[in-house]
């Protein structure tokens, strides 16, 4: 039997999957403390994780350890390096939780041009501002995306009801799929020049880490809109707080450095913070579950899965 931690609120689909097999035994608690489950369970096969850390340690105390699932696209909590020098396979689900995040920036969009947050409670006070909270309309406008993944090409898919310009930056974005999706492919500079709202969609890495910085910042209209549903590190704080208050800026969030409770260090400029909902759908969560457990399965039988991304 080949033993499995789900130590997340996943979809219990996927604990259902692997056990119909026979040959898996499944252990779901959310919460759980993964340290210590590694270290009374020497014989631990797989984890499937959501936004939970993954660290050496962890790793390390866990000998039998094989294969760690990201029940997600981003997997920036799991130390990838580390778990390949340690022969362990790490995978994510891609494209699993696409239509959540795509949904959510169409969303953020929406409540903050029309100021829907501070007017229900404004209104829940019994207060009647209906002058202070003249919003804008969406249609029309020019939205940049930064990262033509799943996440991004649907993004383009959902605003295209609303008649916006679509500008993209991907370098490994397919020129003819664009077209088909009405995206014209700028440069950098270029998108975020011309850009009414701009929306990240690319991973945190050496290359990505501090990309949306000064340089970048300064190009974008006066009281345009940046959107960062992808990942908090691929921003740079103190040069975006600045050009927010140079530029009027408008800051829409869903994404933080960890996802727990405390102090938010984008709270003082954030006009809309959620924490980190995009993936927090119930067809989401399925999906991503689904995912997990056949693509575990599948790199058990095969041996390998085109979903590893530490591949040596």
């Amino acid at each position: 039997m080949k033993k499995v931690l789900i130590p997340t609120a996943l979809d219990p689909v996927a604990k259902e999957i692997l056990e119909a097999r026979g040959d898996y035994e499944v252990v779901q608690m959310p919460k759980m403390d993964i340290l210590q489950f590694a270290r009374e369970n020497p014989d631990l096969h797989a984890l499937i994780v959501r936004s939970e850390k993954i660290t050496p340690d962890i790793i390390d105390a866990a000998p039998a350890l094989k294969v760690i699932v990201r029940a997600g696209a981003g997997y920036n909590t799991i130390d990838i390096h580390y778990a390949r020098q340690k022969g362990i396979d790490v995978m994510n689900t891609p494209g699993a939780n696409s239509n959540g995040v795509a949904e959510e920036v169409v969303a953020l969009m929406l409540a903050d041009a029309r100021h829907l947050v501070a007017a229900d409670a404004s209104c829940r006070c019994g207060k009647w501002e209906k002058s202070s909270f003249m919003g804008t309309e969406i249609t029309g406008k020019t939205i940049g995306i930064v990262g033509l993944g799943h996440i991004g090409k649907l993004v383009a898919k959902r605003v295209s009801g609303f008649e916006m310009k679509v500008l993209g930056y991907d370098p490994k974005a397919p020129t003819q799929e664009a077209d088909l999706l009405g995206i014209e492919l700028v440069g950098l500079p270029e998108l975020f020049t011309q850009s009414d709202y701009v929306s990240l969609h690319l991973p945190e890495n050496d290359k990505t880490r501090e990309m949306i910085n000064r340089d970048l910042l300064g190009l974008m209209k006066t009281g345009a809109t940046l959107i960062n549903c992808a990942r908090s590190g691929v921003v740079h704080e103190d040069d975006l707080r600045a050009f927010k208050a140079k530029k009027n800026l408008r800051f829409l969030n869903d994404v933080y450095p960890k996802d727990a409770e405390g102090p938010k260090s984008v709270a003082d400029m954030a006009d809309i913070m959620a924490p980190h909902l995009g993936a927090n759908t119930i067809e989401a969560n399925r999906k991503a579950a689904e995912l997990a457990a056949h693509e575990l399965i599948a790199l058990d039988t095969k041996g390998t899965h085109p979903a590893i991304v530490n591949k040596a």
